[in-house]
């Protein structure tokens, strides 16, 4: 990473690796795919929680094609629903051909489009040996279904311990970490990653319900039949955002440098809209957080480094990201095509954050101008 003199600086980068996105369905996808280069990123890891789900690789090959079609300058990685209907013949004879690098492990109601989740892990051990003897990667959103939602991603630890001692061999990535036993719980694994988004390095449960709810559930006794408020739709996601010291522990991962319309209805569902901006919020995040320098590593070379992807690097007409150290007003909405229902209200909507983001084809000249 090209870094200049931080009083009107600027970072110079290679395009990125987003390797936990939503792409969605016919219109919402048309918009969505076209906004990830926008963000700064050319490599990306395709989430299978369509409807219905995405469970064969000729699913998975199919839907890469559609994505291409919207734009064809993005890597996409490509995964599977892990659910009944998985086959490991199939992964086992076609993964490879089909792009499909992962599957992606879904307790049964626990977010968006989980409905046909897993329940008994049990069932699949034919999947996961074969995964493990293939070198693929198990992407776990883990909360505990019918748990309480604060605690939803703490009491699935013991089920992701478990399974990590069965399989050893197996690549585990833990989505979207919240909490701070998650992290520790993960730390010092071999073969186990994390995954941490811009938004749980920003938000804490006081962002999302109302403050009467936060304490209330904390508070009491019988935190299964606490229904909480939720105050902030574009702020919620699953997992919850957590509490500070549970945000500090996150951001804490991020300083070591570890390599390791659907909004406005109610209850909303649960996603947080990073894509456009998702470099301008990880710079702001970072240099809010004293570690700028470590923006490269989180965005460009952990990933890499643990899927055993191609090294990004930055090379001479190929685009690039280009962060200013100018204010950058984050729009209140994204709008689809015209007449479609594909408007969507982005993270941080109507804030400024500190860095303008650019792609652009990368010259010497960017590392010499001031």
């Amino acid at each position: 990473m090209v870094m200049m003199g931080l009083n009107g600086g600027r970072l110079v980068m290679p395009m990125a690796d987003d390797m936990h996105t939503h792409l969605r369905q016919v219109e919402l996808m048309d918009m969505v795919t076209l906004q990830i280069r926008k963000g700064g990123c050319n490599r990306v890891l395709v989430m299978p929680n369509t409807v219905p789900p995405i469970v064969t690789c000729s699913q998975a090959l199919e839907y890469r094609n559609e994505l291409l079609k919207r734009d064809p300058n993005v890597n996409y990685l490509m995964t599977l629903y892990l659910c009944r209907e998985i086959d490991a013949e199939d992964i086992a004879k076609r993964a490879k051909e089909s792009h499909v690098v992962g599957v992606k492990l879904y307790p049964r109601g626990v977010t968006t489009n989980s409905e046909a989740g897993v329940e008994d892990l049990t069932q699949y051990e034919d999947i996961f040996k074969v995964m493990e003897e293939l070198g693929m990667s198990l992407h776990i959103h883990a909360e505990k279904p019918e748990a309480p939602t604060l605690h939803a991603e703490e009491m699935f630890l013991p089920i992701f311990e478990d399974l990590h001692s069965r399989f050893p061999k197996l690549k585990i990535v833990f989505e979207h970490i919240s909490t701070a036993a998650a992290v520790k719980a993960i730390k010092g694994k071999p073969n186990v990653a994390a995954s941490i988004t811009a938004h749980h390095l920003r938000l804490t449960t006081e962002d999302v319900w109302t403050t009467e709810d936060v304490q209330r559930q904390m508070d009491s006794s019988d935190k299964s039949s606490v229904q909480p408020r939720i105050a902030q739709s574009h702020n919620f996601c699953k997992p919850i955002a957590k509490s500070a010291e549970d945000r500090e522990a996150l951001l804490q991962v991020v300083r070591e440098g570890h390599p390791q319309q659907k909004k406005d209805s109610y209850p909303p569902a649960a996603g947080v809209f990073t894509q456009p901006f998702l470099l301008a919020y990880l710079a702001d995040t970072f240099a809010r957080a004293g570690c700028l320098d470590k923006l490269q590593s989180f965005a460009c070379e952990n990933a890499a480094a643990f899927f055993g992807l191609p090294k990004k690097e930055l090379v001479e007409g190929e685009d690039c990201v280009v962060l200013e150290q100018t204010p950058c007003t984050i729009p209140n909405v994204i709008c689809g095509a015209e007449g479609t229902s594909t408007d969507v209200v982005p993270f941080l909507a109507g804030h400024e954050l500190g860095y303008t983001l650019k792609v652009v084809p990368f010259s010497r000249s960017l590392e010499a101008r001031q």
